[in-house]
């Protein structure tokens, strides 16, 4: 399973930010997860708090969003997502050949610190 190779790396980044930042306290890691990406959400969270134990992160909340697939037709430029049932061609044009523009990476889209206020 990749994903522990994924946490791995989401908490030296996070630990990258923080000291870049200064931040003293992280209370949450928000993570979107395309659909593409062949990473399963729910191993991304049993290995995160297995790997998170005895850390500066001991106490964050990991949160995964589901990012779609978007895929940008080669034939008339229409966004979409691609569907099974109209056998993942373009519903405007029935072009088959497109761009993965959204839903194949992860990525770290916000670390949640603690408001000192």
């Amino acid at each position: 399973m990749h994903e522990l190779s994924y946490i791995l790396d989401i908490i030296n980044s996070v630990q990258e930010v923080k000291e870049k930042e200064n931040l003293l306290e992280i209370k949450k890691i928000i993570v979107d997860v395309g659909q593409m990406s062949g990473v399963v959400p729910f191993y991304l969270h049993k290995y995160y708090d297995e790997a998170k134990k005895g850390t500066f992160l001991e106490h964050t909340e990991l949160i995964t969003n589901e990012v779609e697939v978007k895929i940008l037709c080669e034939g008339c430029g229409e966004e979409y997502s691609p569907d099974k049932e109209n056998r993942y061609k373009c519903p405007k044009c029935g072009e088959r050949k497109g761009k993965l523009i959204q839903g194949k990476g992860i990525i770290i889209k916000e670390i949640v610190v603690e408001d000192d206020k």
